[in-house]
């Protein structure tokens, strides 16, 4: 990508603080403009307008919005800055539009932060602009609500890409490509109820994207990779959060993590390639983990002093670890799973659990795994109905005072008896 520097407009604006040229109009007037102004760095905008040239080394702010219903039209120009400062900021003037209609990239670059929408600010648009090599953040909302971040590039910031902060609400981040960032591509605090859709975010220096405190929130067909970092963290009581659809590849620690937070629905992502699992849980509960594919991972799905979670239909193959795991987590449902030629187990449990308050495995498939099929230790857990083919030890192998539900299936095991604790049927 073409970084927009002070050498695009040489012989317009070299001395700092030079007047950029803008037109003045309304959105759709933007290529027909009546008259033109001349503004400089800091000023405050409060009709369209649409810039006729660069911004150069603005020592403080870039430009301001000073009054809502307005459309600022960078027009394939670049809001530059010397490290101080923001690029463009509102301080809580509604249905505003930033946007860029040129078909050159327009630049908002090196300040503290790249766009700022700050609180109380509504139903702004920051759209088709090049934000990039800014201290801070690329774009931030801070308390501000149903606003839409479509269609950018928010590249090299030094810290995070794009942060939703302070309880902002209902706004949606949509189709960006965000990029090479120091910090996370994406950072949410305690903030609810935000879309995050359709966006390409690689390369983090952290985490690819983060909710912390934040509940309520969608997660939906973004693609995740090479971040330092996990995919996606969600923590500190991040609740009743939707993750659909995503696809992770290639990132250094574990594709989702979910900490200390409950009720998050796992839907149907693809996670491949991580240095961890691909989906982790730790002391999480209530959850629903369904339709995902974790193979090909260090390992496959792991939950540890987690409860009362749904672990159905997910594919956990090829792992170089366990395909699932669980330990010290009680009343999980795992069902119509896979977990095949993994490295170590297909499903491994520890922990002991009250009568009653054992895990349920129930119709898994675990076949061609180089341990045992499913490995239970300790007691009560309930065993019913799974599959447990080829695998180098014991098809399933279960300590006593686990419960056998019957109708569990096991053949060409290593272990000539095929099961231990069950019976098994071929």
């Amino acid at each position: 990508m073409i970084r927009l520097s002070r050498a695009l407009s040489s012989g317009w604006f070299a001395a700092v603080g030079a007047t950029a040229l803008i037109s003045l109009s309304t959105p759709a007037q933007a290529a027909q403009a009546a008259h033109a102004v001349q503004l400089s760095c800091g000023q405050t905008v409060t009709t369209s307008v649409v810039l006729d040239a660069d911004l150069l080394d603005c020592p403080g702010d870039g430009l301001i919005v000073g009054s809502g219903g307005i459309t600022i039209d960078i027009n394939g120009h670049a809001v530059d800055g010397v490290g101080l400062g923001i690029g463009i900021r509102n301080d809580g003037f509604d249905d505003v539009t930033i946007t860029n209609s040129s078909s050159t990239p327009a630049g908002v670059q090196e300040f503290d932060h790249g766009v700022q929408l700050n609180p109380g600010t509504l139903r702004n648009v920051v759209e088709e602009l090049t934000i990039q090599s800014n201290e801070f953040s690329g774009v931030e909302l801070d308390s501000a609500s149903n606003n839409q971040v479509r269609d950018n590039l928010i590249e090299r910031q030094a810290q995070r890409g794009v942060a939703i902060i302070a309880g902002a609400s209902d706004n949606v981040i949509v189709d960006n490509t965000i990029t090479t960032n120091q910090g996370e591509g994406v950072f949410v605090q305690n903030s609810v109820d935000n879309r995050l859709e359709g966006n390409q975010i690689t390369g983090s220096g952290d985490t690819g994207l983060i909710l912390e405190g934040s509940s309520r929130n969608t997660l939906l067909t973004n693609t995740l990779g090479d971040s330092s970092d996990g995919a996606i963290v969600l923590q500190l009581g991040s609740n009743d959060n939707l993750v659909q659809s995503n696809s992770f590849a290639r990132n250094a620690d574990a594709g989702l993590t979910v900490s200390d937070s409950t009720g998050n629905r796992i839907l149907s992502n693809a996670l491949q390639g991580s240095g961890d699992s691909g989906i982790v849980l730790q002391s999480s509960h209530g959850s629903t983990v369904t339709g995902n594919d974790v193979s090909g991972n260090t390992g496959g799905i792991e939950l540890s002093y987690s409860d009362n979670n749904l672990i159905r239909s997910n594919i956990a193959n090829d792992t170089t670890g366990d395909g699932i795991s669980l330990s010290h987590s009680l009343n999980n449902y795992l069902e119509l799973n896979q977990a095949n030629g993994n490295s170590s187990r297909g499903i491994y449990v520890d922990g002991e659990a009250a009568p009653g308050a054992g895990n349920q495995l129930i119709r898994n498939t675990t076949n061609a795994n180089q341990g045992d099929g499913i490995h239970v230790s300790k007691a009560t857990h309930t065993i019913q109905g799974n599959t447990a083919r080829d695998n180098d030890s014991w098809g399933i192998f279960a300590d006593p005072g686990n419960v056998d539900g019957g109708s569990n299936l096991a053949g060409g095991n290593a272990e000539s008896a095929q099961c231990t604790g069950v019976v098994c049927t071929p």
